[in-house]
């Protein structure tokens, strides 16, 4: 009986341990085919925005999603048809989530989830992507080809390179089912469809949000730092002014890279609105990563002060992400409106009313920022005056 036991126990552990193997084995270019085909397998496009392709793409939250219920069932047949499936064995299954979790470590599939969101303006991008995706899907649209349903027919219709066999730029081919054989089997077709739109001009379309975003966070100016601030190369003069343009244009557009703020003594020629209390008290939030969840001292500090907040800071209320100030009124207001007005734009002129509908949104509300900003500014300045004058 002990000997069945451990015998049984032993056959368990294999099971883990296969599962645990497979799954580890698993590549993400695995995962990324089966998205397609489970897509394919729903009726819809396969282009999609960039967070759904990362998530439905990656192993761990596919496997959570089916662990709890909440995946398509498509995509579930689409898995398990390429040999990606949770196994109906539970001890294999519990193999394949160790494996799982395991190859998302050296896979790095988790942090490639926060590397795609971990500056401003790639958030901004993907919110922006979402918004087409969900207002205007006819940008990720393609179309059948009326009358091509055979390869000879492809070549003729210069959809597919006659040497090669491949098809041409943004045509697709795929087999559907066209009725049944006189055996029963089905019968299928060739279908070949062409993108609506070309990649490139739908990515033009975060044109609008990223001004709106570089614009806020000080991006913009190749010749120094935005008002209060120090340039990237400083000029020894001149802390505010750069020494060197191309490297300035560089470290700004390239590393996302911005100045500090200047000394007290300098900032406040030209930030005459700030008092020295509010500057000492801007620069110790801009520190202080101590989490902070209260919301009635006027400052929330997420966990390890990657994302924060303050209704008082030397630009009003901004949210900092990741050290990048993002005022309300000059940075996210704009920002927002640039996403809403692309998505508008786009769903009624396609990617060239899109990128229109975007730049007029950003110019609008990137003036109304400026002057909702210049009067806050007007009147701080204004109480700092008579404070010093009772002083």
């Amino acid at each position: 009986m002990n000997e069945d036991r451990i015998q049984n126990i032993l056959a368990t552990l294999g099971r883990v341990k296969k599962g645990a193997v497979d799954a580890f084995g698993e590549g993400k270019e695995d995962h990324r085919a089966a998205l397609k085909r489970g897509f394919e397998n729903q009726g819809i496009e396969t282009d999609s925005t960039m967070i759904d392709q990362m998530m439905g793409s990656n192993a761990t939250v596919t496997r959570a999603r089916e662990l709890f219920g909440m995946a398509q069932p498509e995509q579930v047949a689409a898995r398990k048809s390429m040999g990606l499936g949770l196994s109906d064995d539970r001890a294999t299954r519990i193999g394949q989530v160790l494996g799982t979790l395991g190859s998302d470590v050296v896979q790095d599939r988790g942090r490639s989830i926060w590397w795609l969101l971990n500056a401003p303006q790639a958030t901004a991008q993907v919110l922006n992507d979402v918004a087409l995706k969900k207002h205007a899907p006819d940008l990720f649209k393609t179309d059948v080809v009326p009358g091509v349903n055979s390869h000879r027919a492809a070549v003729t219709a210069d959809l597919v390179d006659r040497e090669s066999g491949l098809t041409r730029k943004g045509v697709t081919q795929r087999k559907v089912q066209d009725g049944k054989l006189p055996s029963g089997e089905p019968k299928f077709r060739n279908e070949y469809r062409k993108r609506r739109y070309e990649p490139g001009l739908v990515d033009a379309l975060a044109i609008p949000a990223g001004i709106a975003v570089n614009s806020s966070i000080g991006l913009l100016n190749p010749f120094g730092g935005q008002e209060g601030y120090k340039a990237v190369f400083e000029d020894e003069n001149d802390a505010s002014k750069t020494s060197n343009v191309l490297g300035e244009v560089a470290a700004k557009y390239v590393l996302g890279k911005t100045g500090n703020l200047l000394p007290w003594d300098e900032f406040k020629q030209v930030r005459p609105d700030v008092s020295k209390g509010e500057y000492m008290a801007y620069k110790a939030f801009k520190f202080d990563n101590d989490f902070d969840a209260n919301p009635m001292d006027g400052d929330l500090v997420g966990p390890a002060g990657v994302i924060k907040y303050t209704d008082e800071g030397i630009h009003g209320p901004e949210v900092q992400f990741l050290g990048r100030s993002l005022p309300i009124a000059t940075g996210i207001m704009p920002t927002a409106a640039a996403i809403a007005g692309t998505a508008y734009g786009a769903r009624r002129g396609g990617p060239k009313g899109g990128l229109v509908g975007g730049l007029l949104s950003t110019g609008a509300a990137m003036l109304t920022g400026n002057v909702i900003e210049g009067e806050r500014r007007r009147r701080n300045a204004e109480e700092n005056e008579t404070d010093t004058m009772y002083q």
